[in-house]
């Protein structure tokens, strides 16, 4: 290409130096106005930039901190504040509901019937290497009992620590062994005023205060004492605020007491029990009261049990449990136009045993919730849904099983296999027959008595009841269950009656209560002997 020779070409080489240093100065002089705009900002402007910097990191420092503020105000002031709030109006609220409804507590309690050691019962605990050791003999019972507050059990014999002197019938002396396990499984009220009680006189006696006194003293027990002022403090216990009252006392005993000592054993004696109820009335909420009496074998109550009934229901008691008869007797409430009111459970009969007839083996578990109302500064106690559950004593020799159940975990099984099918006829002892045996007995309608001529009498070792003149009274008011049932046109002496379809299961046979394994430890023979039972020949049952 060919230029006007004019013309002057920026792209010679000459001229390349000069067109690149101009460039450089304009871009430079691009950056210098640039920089100096930047440098020359107007001060004010700069200043609100900082300022609205400024503000938004104080506005953020600012909510942070009333953040912060308010949940420490929440915490150490309107919380607090608002807890009380709560708390006073729950306060309020139950004030105002105690006022329309009372405060009200709930004691549970249970008891069961005696716990007598025969010869084979005592072999059951005795090992091979020469330990002595029964827990084993409450294992299935002890589900049953372990939630109550109160568990109460009548030890019917004195006991030893020496395994030489242990002894079963016709005198009862336990080995301190079985203590140890009545208390293992549960049990933690240990009722002892008994017939037995003074088999072997003052020196098994002392023996068996110092075992409890010694190793359990936070056991309650009740019916024996080592000093009179022992015998003259009421036994209390207390359960969620409710203070529970226990007396003990036995009809008389096989010698006849401790001469001497009459506070070593509490004996049903009218003076000194209303003196006892009285004291107990000053110093607990409510008064549970155990008897030892009745008639041995005997499912219906006699007078003598109706009249003491009566009498501590009018003194203020609550409950009666008795014992004694070896069997079960009816339960029920007794109240009269006084407005009194007991609840009494006449005999729960056996718990352990090795005795010989169906209803000897069959027993109860009283159970029954005591409620303490507080209301206006004043309270109140009921006795809440009193029963009777029904327990069966098993035993068997051959195999080492000995111990009670419960009758609703019962078989049929064991009970083919039970030591007593060798005493009754075959089909007695069924699970069947002991069911209705229960309902047959917890089914009879007790009349209350109005009588008090049997209150002031002893009763003697003979059996005889004695008044204050020394002259033996006569008991023309007792029946029979068997006059009971007669009554109702079933005749409970027939054979169809004691057959394995009998709608009662009442068992024939032997009337002893030895041990299973035939051994004659343990005889209470009608025939023979008695135990101190107000057997029909020393203690007159006649038409009520």
């Amino acid at each position: 290409m060919k230029f006007p020779p004019n013309f002057n070409n920026p792209f010679k080489r000459e001229n390349l130096p000069e067109r690149l240093q101009n460039f450089r100065e304009a871009r430079e002089n691009r950056k210098a106005v640039k920089r100096n705009f930047k440098e020359n900002i107007p001060l004010n402007f700069r200043e609100r930039s900082n300022a609205r910097t400024s503000l938004l990191a104080s506005v953020a420092v600012l909510a942070i901190l009333v953040i912060l503020f308010n949940q420490l105000d929440y915490r150490l002031i309107r919380k607090p504040a608002i807890d009380a709030q709560k708390k006073a109006v729950t306060a309020k609220e139950k004030q105002e509901t105690e006022a329309a409804t009372g405060d009200v507590t709930t004691a549970s309690v249970i008891a069961v019937g005696d716990n007598l050691y025969h010869q084979s019962l005592i072999d059951a605990g005795v090992s091979e290497d020469g330990t002595w050791n029964y827990d084993k003999i409450y294992t299935h019972i002890t589900d049953a009992i372990k939630d109550a507050d109160i568990r109460m059990i009548d030890q019917e014999t004195v006991f030893t620590t020496d395994h030489d002197n242990v002894s079963s019938y016709p005198s009862f002396a336990t080995p301190t062994e079985v203590g140890d396990a009545i208390i293992k499984a549960g049990f933690n009220v240990v009722e002892s005023a008994n017939n037995h009680i003074d088999d072997f006189g003052e020196g098994f006696l002392t023996d068996t205060l110092n075992f409890w006194k010694t190793n359990y003293p936070d056991v309650t027990l009740i019916g024996i004492h080592d000093s009179q002022e022992d015998a003259d403090t009421v036994k209390i216990r207390e359960v969620n605020g409710i203070k529970i009252a226990f007396l003990d006392y036995t009809y008389g005993t096989n010698v006849g007491g401790i001469e001497g000592k009459d506070y070593m054993i509490d004996m049903i004696r009218k003076d000194k029990i209303t003196t006892m109820i009285q004291k107990a009335k000053q110093q607990a909420d409510c008064i549970i009261f155990v008897a030892h009496w009745g008639t041995e074998d005997e499912t219906m109550p006699n007078e003598y049990e109706k009249q003491w009934a009566a009498y501590l229901m009018e003194q203020g008691v609550n409950v009666i449990i008795g014992g004694h008869p070896h069997v079960l007797q009816p339960y029920g409430r007794l109240t009269d136009d006084k407005g009194n009111e007991t609840v009494v459970f006449y005999s729960l009969g056996n718990f352990v045993s090795t005795q010989q007839k169906l209803e000897e083996l069959l027993g109860g578990m009283a159970k029954f919730t005591i409620q303490k109302t507080a209301k206006d500064g004043k309270t109140s106690v009921k006795i809440l849904t009193p029963t009777v559950e029904p327990l069966v004593m098993h035993y068997n020799s051959d195999s080492g099983e000995f111990g009670p159940y419960m009758l609703s975990d019962y078989t049929e099984e064991l009970a083919s296999q039970n030591g007593v099918q060798k005493y009754i006829g075959d089909g007695v002892f069924t699970l069947d027959n002991l069911k209705k045996k229960f309902n047959e007995i917890m089914s009879m309608n007790v009349t209350p008595s109005t009588g008090t001529n049997l209150l002031d009498v002893t009763i003697n070792t003979d059996l005889n009841m004695i008044d204050s003149s020394g002259n033996v009274v006569e008991d023309t008011a007792s029946i029979t269950a068997e006059q009971y049932y007669a009554d109702k046109g079933i005749d409970i002496t027939s054979e169809s009656f004691n057959t394995a379809d009998n709608s009662s299961g009442s068992a024939e046979g032997s009337s002893d209560d030895s041990s299973d394994d035939g051994s004659d430890d343990g005889s209470y023979d009608d025939s023979s002997y008695d135990d101190g039972s107000y057997d029909d020949s020393y203690y007159d049952d006649s038409e009520e």
